[in-house]
């Protein structure tokens, strides 16, 4: 499960390249990710609260890349994985990280948006934005995105204050996996481990 004590509020927070130059790739990016945050903070405050998960799921589902991020969580368990499992554990990712992301939502003051620029590395384009949290400390949050599929830009990594989401699940990940079993793992992620 995530870390929580390191990273409170980082939960919040929180794609082949084509052939445009470098600064237009990244402008498209933090426009697409302005949208989506955008979206996602709308369908919350207009969701009632028991709800929110449900409301946000479309508009997550279209920002997040799912598959990257639980090959990337799993780390090199990934491997030994069979179709199935890869698929059943994509779904609980997604579903825990969905839960985290809204779950921490209402901390964020949503005017507080900033959007900082962007750069392009090792293929991806780092979206950086600066949010401030209701009781008013600012957060650096970086959005690692890559161009995906019908050309739209998906999230695969968020970092916080240069703290990686991804990382941080990786190494809980692995260690329970190591302490007990990727079978003690998926029952922690549908809710049946303690």
């Amino acid at each position: 499960m995530p870390h929580r004590s390191s990273l409170p509020v980082a939960a919040v927070l929180a794609i082949g390249l084509c052939a445009l130059p470098a600064s237009a790739r990244a402008g498209e990016a933090t426009d697409q990710i302005r949208v989506d945050i955008e979206q996602l903070y709308g369908a919350v405050r207009e969701a009632p609260a028991a709800n929110a998960d449900r409301e946000a799921a479309p508009v997550l589902d279209a920002m997040f890349d799912w598959s990257r991020m639980a090959e990337t969580a799993l780390g090199g368990h990934w491997r030994a994985r069979s179709p199935a499992e890869r698929e059943e554990f994509t779904k609980l990712f997604a579903g825990l990280f969905r839960r985290a992301y809204v779950s921490r939502i209402h901390l964020v003051d949503a005017s507080s948006f900033q959007y900082l620029g962007d750069s392009v590395a090792g293929g991806r384009t780092i979206v950086k934005t600066r949010i401030t949290t209701k009781k008013g400390s600012p957060l650096g949050v970086d959005y690692v995105t890559r161009l995906g599929a019908g050309q739209r830009w998906r999230v695969e990594d968020v970092r916080v204050e240069g703290i990686s989401l991804m990382d941080n699940y990786r190494t809980q990940f692995d260690s329970i996996i190591t302490r007990s079993s990727y079978a003690a793992l998926v029952d922690r992620l549908r809710g049946g481990g303690k």
